[in-house]
């Protein structure tokens, strides 16, 4: 019985040691990688306006009681732009660059940036939401696309998923709770104002 081709020695060697400049990418890797480096330059754009929206809601939120919304919106603005490095970082290991100019962004990302009066807490956690859902079906749909060709970066867009999707279960919840204190909010102002 022959071993399979990893497995073997001598010909994993070889093909290691052909185009040692493609760096981490060997000829195993049987993915397009332009077309791959295109894929994650929409998800790093998608998570820096993302990530820009989370620090935009966070300076609208002014009560001192939802200083933990504040909190909370401040730590996804980060992990989104750590997602965004991991994702340039990958781009990078396949020979190709990360977009990070400006004037690309927001055409490039999936997330439509939004702004809202001061204190919306329904509006900011309702976009919020929405922006991490489009962000998991985005992911989603990048980890069947890019199946085995290219192993390393469906683990790092599993990864980045993992993350996501627990996000958008925590901004579900806010998002209730900031609707059902509005609707609270809004019934406490109408009883006051009977005679």
């Amino acid at each position: 019985m022959e071993r399979p081709a990893a497995l073997r020695t001598r010909e994993v060697r070889d093909r290691a040691l052909f185009d040692l400049d493609d760096g981490p990418v060997t000829p195993s890797n049987r993915a397009e990688l332009t077309a791959v480096a295109r894929l994650l330059n929409v998800l790093l754009a998608s998570m820096v306006v993302s990530s820009l929206q989370y620090e935009q809601h966070a300076l609208l939120v002014r009560a001192p009681s939802d200083r933990p919304v504040v909190e909370f919106l401040l730590a996804c603005a980060d992990r989104d732009r750590g997602s965004a490095r991991l994702l340039a970082a990958r781009i990078r290991q396949l020979g190709l660059d990360a977009d990070h100019d400006p004037q690309h962004l927001t055409a490039r990302s999936r997330v439509t940036f939004r702004t809202f009066a001061d204190g919306d807490l329904t509006g900011i956690a309702t976009q919020d939401l929405v922006g991490a859902r489009i962000l998991v079906q985005t992911l989603q749909e990048a980890v069947r696309w890019v199946g085995d060709d290219d192993p390393t970066t469906r683990r790092l867009l599993e990864r980045l998923l993992e993350d996501k999707e627990a996000e958008a279960d925590q901004f579900g919840a806010q998002a209730l709770a900031a609707t059902a204190g509005a609707a609270a909010a809004t019934a406490g102002e109408g009883s006051t104002s009977r005679p």
